[in-house]
């Protein structure tokens, strides 16, 4: 079983070249058997020709669905949409930038389960947040995302009464917690691929 990973898109190109992407998104070319939000649909409705991913490590993998499409502005060049995506972040959007090399395609994706977040967008233009924390003190849970370490240590205090402010109290929390499903502090690097 997969572990399901949300992803959320940013794409940045011509009005006609997005409109094209929309378009195919709301009216993908369904494949009989498969899921109308299917990501390989609607590289089916752009005439788009790739591989699935072999063993011999050739191929795309595709195995995310999209949820849902909006445009960021007015004037139809900025388009968003989420994705719900096998393990991770798929060649989506490697396909996506073969076919319209006159795009930019941002990502972010996250997939707790696994301690899994990743975004391409190394300048934070759409994905600023740096760091995710979440936690449970007391029975009381609490996440939250943030820009810079500073905001992440002074909303950790304020959830801990002050008790933890840095990286070593919260190694000591969590080791006098140890085996306690009910009280734990995880902190995650939100981490920059290209």
């Amino acid at each position: 079983m997969a572990n399901w990973a949300w992803t959320q898109y940013v794409i940045e190109g011509t009005k006609e070249t997005l409109e094209k992407i929309e378009y195919a998104i709301n009216h993908p070319d369904v494949l009989e058997g498969s899921s109308e939000g299917w990501e390989g649909n609607v590289l089916r409705a752009l005439n788009i020709e790739w591989e699935n991913k072999k063993p011999d490590g050739t191929g795309k993998r595709m195995r995310g669905f999209i949820q849902q499409v909006w445009w960021d502005d007015d004037g139809h060049t900025v388009l968003r949409f989420d994705a719900e995506e096998a393990w991770g972040v798929t060649d989506f959007d490697k396909v996506l930038l073969e076919k319209f090399p006159d795009i930019k395609v941002y990502w972010y994706c996250e997939e707790p389960g696994m301690g899994y977040y990743v975004t391409n967008d190394a300048e934070g233009k759409y994905f600023q947040d740096k760091y995710y924390a979440d936690v449970c003190i007391n029975g009381e849970y609490y996440s939250d995302y943030f820009i810079e370490e500073e905001a992440l240590w002074k909303w950790l205090s304020e959830h801990s009464d002050g008790k933890i402010t840095n990286q070593k109290e919260v190694d000591d929390f969590n080791e006098k917690v140890d085996g306690d499903p009910d009280d734990f502090i995880n902190i995650f690097e939100i981490g920059v691929v290209k």
